[in-house]
């Protein structure tokens, strides 16, 4: 099990099994240190990212386990850069700090609008009613604008449905003709005086009365007005639950940015809540330089020692080679 525990601290630090085994304890235990730490904050972040990408991103279950399980690499590749640096690395470590101060406000703030969550969702009412009330008139007058102009169309409709009624009732019928080419046989007298048979092609007309055509056009509008009327009662409808209806709109959206702009209000207007974030502030600060203290508030260990004199060796080597 402590083989187990020790090649697992060498997999994620980055170092070297084979020589750790062969070192002193001390380089076991500080692998082992090296290990709990980075535990600790990839723990941390990987809750925070699995959260904010659950209630920001919509990413559900799964979407939000990859997002937990890519920062938890995130943290622990950041952390490799501290824990395999050999030398002089001041760079290094001012870079590290301002990561660790950015990361620190940024989970503090996480973790608070999980904490003050009842009480943003309060203060979100409070600031949905006031936009709900900014919007409403121009929804109400969109809306009546959309119904006044159906109304307007309906009663066009009606207006036009009742003309072509009286104009079918007044005359049902209206007349039209067939037509029909006959030849007809008829006789006429020669010079000679004799009668000849002839026949000449004519066109008989026939007057009929017919179904006046307008009233094919009746059960058209009739269709047209269902239709109007339908949507008429839907923006009627909408008219009625509108505030309703924005309020839920409204309720639905849960922006990042909106909740932050209402968590930092909250935590300048209460200095308990303000007392709360500080202490995760520094709560998360300091597990973020847990890895930068070990590494350079500690003495060197004989694996250390090791890497550094494995270097020098292979360099003088390097050298003597160049030289001949």
């Amino acid at each position: 099990m402590r083989d187990i525990w020790l090649k697992l601290g060498c997999f994620l630090t980055g170092h070297n099994y084979t020589i750790v085994k062969n070192s002193s304890e001390a380089s076991s235990k500080s692998v082992k240190k090296y290990l709990s730490a980075i535990l600790i904050v990839s723990i941390l972040w990987g809750f925070i990212g699995f959260v904010f990408s659950q209630r920001y991103l919509k990413t559900g279950i799964y979407g939000s386990a990859v997002v937990a399980i890519v920062m938890v690499i995130i943290v622990v590749q950041i952390e490799r850069q501290i824990i395999l640096a050999t030398g002089k690395v001041w760079l290094a470590r001012s870079f590290r700090l301002v990561i660790a101060v950015v990361m620190a406000i940024i989970g503090s703030v996480i973790i608070d609008q999980i904490i003050f969550k009842e009480d943003v969702e309060k203060l979100k009412i409070s600031n949905i009613q006031e936009e709900v009330n900014k919007i409403l008139p121009f929804k109400t007058a969109q809306l009546d604008m959309e119904i006044n102009a159906l109304d307007s169309l309906i009663n066009k409709k009606d207006s036009e449905r009742a003309r072509l009624i009286g104009e079918v009732t007044k005359k049902p019928f209206i007349k039209g003709s067939t037509s029909q080419r006959i030849n007809h046989k008829i006789q006429i007298r020669k010079p000679d005086g004799t009668i000849k048979d002839t026949l000449v092609a004519k066109t008989d007309v026939t007057l009929i009365d017919i179904t006046n055509p307008k009233a094919d056009y009746i059960p058209n509008i009739d269709q047209q007005i269902a239709g109007l009327r339908s949507q008429m009662a839907e923006k009627q409808s909408a008219r009625i639950t509108i505030r309703q209806d924005l309020e839920n709109e409204l309720k639905t959206k849960t922006g990042f940015l909106d909740e932050l702009t209402l968590l930092f209000s909250i935590l300048f207007s209460h200095n308990i809540a303000l007392f709360v974030w500080v202490c995760l502030f520094i709560f998360f600060l300091a597990i973020e330089l847990f890895v930068l203290m070990n590494k350079f508030g500690d003495v060197r260990t004989d694996y250390d020692m090791t890497i550094v004199h494995q270097m020098e060796t292979r360099v003088k080597m390097l050298e003597k080679l160049a030289e001949r």
